[in-house]
């Protein structure tokens, strides 16, 4: 009987071993590199579509916070600067990565999909860029291109900077 228990006892431990130790899914290893703050452009229908302007010359910092380490997703926000009048804009979002696209729902309702999307590291910088997509057509409404400012670490909650920005913690 001392025997059995022992067996049942090392299987129950060889199988939580592998269950914590095994690597996460490629949705959750996409989020993890989304956690922080890029910058830069957005190219298409994006801003006429989301704000009625055909003007297209805006700034955009988009903030994407991971729920934590394993998470496929979180909350965030986006910021649109104006060029030619500095005017602002902020909405804040919930976001997920589901089978390599990035879902975004803002809290006025507005919705893109992120798809076609790749991280890669140009001059020392991570970068970020893809297509976004109507959430409820499909249609294709821009593409963008985004550089990461500042990277976020979930379990901190603080944001650590490069050294060209300076990002104050949440």
């Amino acid at each position: 009987m001392k025997k059995l228990y022992t067996n049942i006892v090392l299987v129950l431990m060889a199988a939580l071993t592998m269950t914590t130790f095994t690597s996460c899914d490629k949705d959750s290893d996409l989020a993890y590199d989304l956690d922080g703050i890029w910058q830069g452009t957005i190219v298409g229908d994006y801003y006429s579509d989301r704000y009625g302007v055909t003007r297209t010359d805006y700034d955009t910092e988009i903030c994407f916070h991971q729920d934590g380490a394993f998470s496929r997703g979180g909350t965030g926000y986006e910021i649109d600067r104006e060029s030619w009048s500095g005017i602002t804009q902020r909405f804040n979002f919930v976001w997920r990565v589901n089978n390599g696209r990035i879902y975004i729902e803002y809290d006025d309702g507005y919705r893109v999909i992120i798809r076609d999307f790749e991280t890669y590291y140009m001059g020392g910088n991570m970068r970020f860029r893809g297509y976004f997509d109507d959430y409820d057509t499909g249609q294709p409404m821009a593409s963008f291109n985004l550089v990461k400012v500042a990277q976020r670490y979930s379990y901190a909650n603080d944001l650590v900077s490069n050294d060209s920005i300076t990002v104050t913690k949440d």
